[in-house]
């Protein structure tokens, strides 16, 4: 009974006085205080690709850049849902390079629209419910024209209207008649490859 006192006592004893010493020797270095607010600056979703800078992203391992880690990201996310534009990841990183677009948002609304381009009328190739309306639907001969001409439009008539920030706001144009599933989606997904975590 006396050597479980004795281990308890010695258990509270050192695995704090261990907890301490470890906080300490780590900061010891930083040039900050212990508890010292730390300022980051977000990285806005539309910019990523647009930096052409070599500063670099994120505060543990500065030397991977932002721009840098989306094409395995997204080609990672293609893989986990087995989508037919797996093979087209360059296209849309490209693409969205050109246009000034994050490429995540062009995949997050591909998964909202059509599960990445894997619910979609025969030989369409049209993954994001790219103008599809009462009349009919907007087919496309090929994925590389679909991400091209979509990526374009989401540039032009979003983007550069800010309205790609929040796919709140993006709904109301994209999808006008949404219920509010479609920006929960899109965040959802953007969330997933924001995260890593799908």
């Amino acid at each position: 009974m006396i050597k479980k006192i004795l281990l308890c006592l010695l258990f509270f004893v050192i695995s704090p006085t261990v907890l301490f010493l470890t906080i300490y020797f780590i900061n010891l270095g930083s040039g900050r205080v212990l508890g010292e607010a730390t300022e980051a600056t977000p990285v806005p979703l539309v910019n990523v690709m647009a930096s052409e800078t070599e500063e670099s992203v994120g505060l543990i391992a500065p030397t991977i850049k932002a721009e840098n880690s989306i094409p395995p990201l997204i080609e990672n996310y293609l893989r986990h849902y087995n989508s037919p534009l797996l093979p087209f990841v360059e296209q849309v990183v490209q693409s969205a390079k050109r246009y000034n677009v994050d490429p995540r948002l062009i995949v997050a609304i591909a998964q909202q629209e059509s599960n990445l381009g894997k619910v979609i009328p025969e030989n369409c190739f049209n993954a994001w419910g790219w103008a599809i309306h009462e009349r009919g639907t907007k087919c496309f001969q090929s994925w590389p024209e679909a991400i091209e001409i979509v990526t374009q439009g989401i540039a032009q008539g979003y983007c550069q209207k800010g309205l790609c920030d929040d796919p709140c706001l993006m709904m109301k144009k994209y999808t006008p008649k949404s219920n509010g599933s479609w920006c929960a989606g899109v965040k959802q997904f953007l969330n997933e490859m924001e995260t890593g975590r799908f």
